[in-house]
């Protein structure tokens, strides 16, 4: 089956990258890949409508110095990778193909030297490229886009983005995930600011559907958050939103509600 799938991809630059990653992990990428150099490969089984366009041999050379989901990701708020579909469903795809890939098998000797070899005939060689400098902690955990999009955008794109202003007794009641901190370590920090905790609940629900909503009017409000914060720091938002609400999907990091009161002492 995989000498099959090789005859079949191998022309183009998009077509000699499938036939690597057929060779390296047994099976090819579950999306559409498309290259700079005009070629097009559609995945045999998943969904046709998700493409992945490698914008220059920039981003075959940061895939190669970063690869797995850190360096996609990367690439991907670079702008040297760019997705054409919906982007929620691009990230499950792909996140499911490189972990299941990656636990079937490591790469041997034969495999990294031809990586390497397509590397060189590519053009890709160098070193690793530089950026982009924005966070991508959302990859494996959590980051607060809805908090920074409080501090860094003007304060009326942010009530726009996030749907509300904030609120008076934002102090008394606060969303917390397990990553960076564990709930007990969030607890204590309440305790240590003189709150007393009055309940604690799960939302993962609640957050996911809240991160959704917040991913949509970015959408809606793209142009002039890009005009705000730059291109790639919005691209950030964009993929990290995504990222952790797939993260709680996948129960690999928990979002909990804790309210309380100010101590009486």
């Amino acid at each position: 089956m995989t000498e099959e799938i090789t005859r079949t991809h191998s022309t183009g630059v998009a077509g000699r990258l499938v036939d690597l990653l057929v060779q390296v992990y047994g099976e090819a990428p579950p999306v559409t890949f498309t290259a700079w150099d005009g070629s097009r490969v559609d995945p045999e089984s998943g969904d046709v409508g998700i493409a992945a366009h490698l914008e220059s041999r920039r981003t075959v050379r940061r895939l190669m110095w970063s690869p797995g989901q850190e360096g996609i990701a990367k690439a991907y708020i670079a702008g040297e990778l760019t997705i054409d579909g919906d982007l929620e469903t691009a990230v499950r795809l792909m996140r499911d193909y490189v972990e299941q890939a990656s636990a079937k098998r490591t790469l041997e000797p034969a495999d990294r030297r031809e990586v390497l070899r397509l590397t060189v005939q590519l053009g890709a060689v160098g070193p690793a490229p530089r950026g982009p400098s924005e966070p991508v902690d959302a990859v494996t955990g959590y980051l607060d886009v809805p908090g920074q999009m409080r501090t860094e955008l003007p304060a009326e794109l942010a009530d726009a983005v996030l749907g509300h202003a904030a609120g008076e007794d934002a102090g008394r009641a606060e969303t917390v995930y397990t990553d960076p901190e564990p709930l007990s370590a969030s607890i204590g920090r309440w305790e240590q600011e003189g709150l007393v905790v009055d309940a604690v609940r799960e939302v993962v629900s609640e957050e996911r559907d809240r991160l959704r909503d917040i991913g949509a009017r970015l959408e809606e409000h793209w142009d002039a958050v890009v005009d705000a914060v730059g291109a790639q720091h919005a691209r950030m938002w964009r993929v990290s939103l995504v990222l952790v609400r797939d993260n709680l999907e996948r129960r690999t990091v928990r979002a909990y509600e804790i309210t309380g009161t100010p101590s009486a002492d």
